[in-house]
């Protein structure tokens, strides 16, 4: 009886020790997952903002040719107005893309050639208008064909669709990422309440089992003395 009285005792000890550290294990796992997922949902919303900015920067890189052609075409101040918002536009994106993508080296040196392309076209497109308000038409449109042999609005949607597809490629790993660790934390989470019921039932156990243990002992000591225990009441 001494024995199963102390054996119930170590064992209730022991089933809380090894629940509470299974517990923690466990809690500590599902946030270093919830953390995990965060993180990837974080780098794939980035991603998202990196391609919204590019077709942005597309959009008003087109733009800024239409208002530069119209001014081109007719002469009429109109059209310098949004153009040069256009090409200020421009400046702010690509400052914009670059924050974005400042922890991947490669899409960096992608972006700092777009830039340097994104200069030189609103050079091209700067020397067109002044010569059309210096030189009239005619010679305007021969610098537009000219600059037309350079392909520069080619090489500006080249790279633009290179730094696209990275951010893709870079939006798909991060999202499965982010599943990945989300259907991880969820299992985790279900391991904890499964792992809560089984601590708690086996701490009910070995209490019962406690209780029953002495229980037992009393009455054993009541049968070995029962003389003791009549002049005890």
């Amino acid at each position: 009886m001494w024995f199963q009285r102390l054996w119930a005792g170590k064992g209730l000890i022991i089933a809380l020790v090894a629940g509470f550290l299974a517990v923690e294990s466990i809690v500590a796992a599902c946030f270093l997952s919830l953390m995990h997922a965060k993180t990837s949902n974080n780098w794939a919303t980035r991603s998202e903002q990196v391609l919204i900015e590019l077709e942005r920067m597309r959009s008003t890189v087109a733009g800024a040719e239409t208002h530069q052609r119209g001014f081109i075409i007719t002469g009429s101040d109109e059209f310098l107005g949004p153009y040069r918002d256009a090409i200020d536009a421009l400046q702010d994106q690509i400052r914009r893309i670059g924050g974005l993508t400042r922890d991947n080296t490669v899409q960096q040196d992608r972006l700092a050639y777009l830039a340097a392309q994104v200069g030189q076209r609103s050079e091209e497109m700067d020397r067109a208008i002044v010569t059309r308000q210096t030189q009239g038409l005619p010679v305007a449109k021969s610098v537009v064909a000219q600059n037309r042999q350079n392909r520069t609005m080619d090489t500006i949607h080249d790279i633009a669709g290179q730094i696209r597809d990275e951010e893709a490629r870079v939006l798909a790993r991060n999202r499965a990422d982010s599943e990945a660790w989300t259907l991880t934390t969820g299992s985790l989470a279900l391991v904890f309440f499964l792992l809560n019921a089984v601590v708690f039932t086996l701490c009910g156990v070995v209490i019962k089992l406690a209780l029953s243990s002495q229980a037992q002992a009393e009455r054993l000591v009541q049968a070995l003395h029962p003389s003791e225990t009549q002049a005890a009441r």
